[in-house]
């Protein structure tokens, strides 16, 4: 190919710089990273409504996998998580009077099954502990052997 194909037929604006090409070429990136983090947080802030679950920027932003400074600094998901955020605050009085047989069996059952990982938890805890006893005692039964050998005295 020629310099004068290269360059472009005449008439046509003249050719951009490598510092151009690249310069574009970061903003087209930046563009579409900005895009999919939008997207990210916009999943994420639906997926919350839909379980009903907790709306804020930290919610968000773990949900989504995006960062709060971005959330922050982007005006339209700032303005929609403050919104969703403050509808939450005004229903929560109501939803606590309206606890259905449901949502208390769930309550009790979640409580139940933390109840139970604090008990397995302590449970294994106790039995590392008591390992460990043990095995230092062995380790002084061990000790005490060897200076009777040492002596001439048999276990």
């Amino acid at each position: 190919m020629s310099a004068a194909a290269r360059r472009g037929a005449p008439g046509r604006e003249a050719a951009t710089s490598p510092a151009q090409r690249r310069n574009e070429a970061l903003r087209r990136a930046a563009s579409a990273k900005r895009e999919a983090a939008t997207g990210r947080a916009e999943a994420a802030i639906r997926q919350l409504v839909k379980h009903q679950q907790e709306i804020n920027f930290r919610s968000v932003a773990r949900t989504g996998g995006v960062s709060l400074d971005f959330l922050y600094a982007t005006p339209g998901l700032r303005q929609r998580i403050e919104g969703l955020r403050a509808q939450q605050a005004a229903q929560a009085p109501a939803r606590a009077h309206q606890a259905s047989p449901a949502e208390a069996e769930g309550n009790v059952v979640h409580a139940l099954t933390a109840r139970l990982r604090e008990e397995r938890a302590a449970r294994h805890a106790a039995v590392d502990d008591l390992e460990q006893r043990l095995a230092a005692t062995h380790g002084e039964l061990l000790r005490l052997r060897r200076i009777l050998q040492q002596h001439g005295i048999q276990a």
